[in-house]
């Protein structure tokens, strides 16, 4: 997942191309970012790209290979209790930390990030967030870590249109190396979901069928799934 793999659309595109400029272009020390909006609006996509962007520099003094980047929200607080435990030599070897879905957080797990927000400041390395809230109300009780967050890059992300979203999925399938007609596309963002990361997996179950069936993907295919509960 590159900022070259992502598809761009008015919802993203003035974030997308700030944060090119930044971690792209600009030196040290980098800021913070913090994402947030709905599901399928590229949040995840957009850290995994900018981890490439950092790792690819090769940092002096940094192992590209320690990044911490979660499939969601850390499973214990202890994941983000060992972060914080680490000492600043420890953390300079980071390129950065990314964290996932910190919506998911809860209180005392908030008390962690004020702390390691702090610790990869000192060390010049950023921390990286996604969040379906904006950190105003994620963080409605707590100012420092409001106002910490918000003395970085913030950007809110807006969903993709329908016509958009059929070029995202047209683009996951060519990327797959799979041919998707035009009007399973349609039929899957105006009668299934409006979400990229569902739709993600319907194609994903498509394309299985597919292979197994030996049958091209086809609208009769689809709702066959469809019919079986499968999509």
């Amino acid at each position: 997942m590159t900022l070259s793999t992502l598809v761009i659309h008015p919802g993203i595109e003035a974030s997308v191309t700030a944060i090119r400029n930044v971690y792209g272009n600009s030196g040290r020390p980098f800021p913070s970012l913090f994402l947030y909006g709905p599901p399928g609006t590229g949040k995840t996509h957009i850290l995994a790209a900018v981890i490439r962007l950092l790792a690819d520099r090769s940092l002096p003094n940094r192992d590209a290979s320690k990044i911490v980047m979660p499939e969601g929200v850390p499973s214990r607080v202890t994941e983000l209790e060992d972060l914080v435990l680490k000492t600043d030599e420890e953390l300079a070897q980071f390129c950065c930390i990314a964290i996932d879905d910190i919506h998911l957080l809860e209180g005392r797990d908030q008390g962690h990030m004020w702390n390691l927000f702090n610790k990869m400041t000192r060390v010049g390395a950023p921390l990286l967030m996604a969040s379906r809230l904006p950190a105003n109300e994620l963080f409605s009780e707590d100012p420092h870590l409001r106002s910490r967050i918000n003395s970085g890059l913030v950007f809110g992300l807006d969903p993709p249109d329908d016509q958009m979203r059929i070029l995202i999925l047209d683009k996951m399938a060519r990327d797959r190396n799979v041919r998707i007609p035009q009007e399973v596309s349609h039929y899957l963002v105006t009668r299934k979901s409006r979400n990229v990361k569902e739709l993600e997996k319907a194609l994903e179950v498509l394309d299985r069928a597919s292979l197994e069936l030996k049958r091209r993907i086809t609208l009769p295919l689809l709702k066959t799934l469809e019919a079986q509960g499968k999509i």
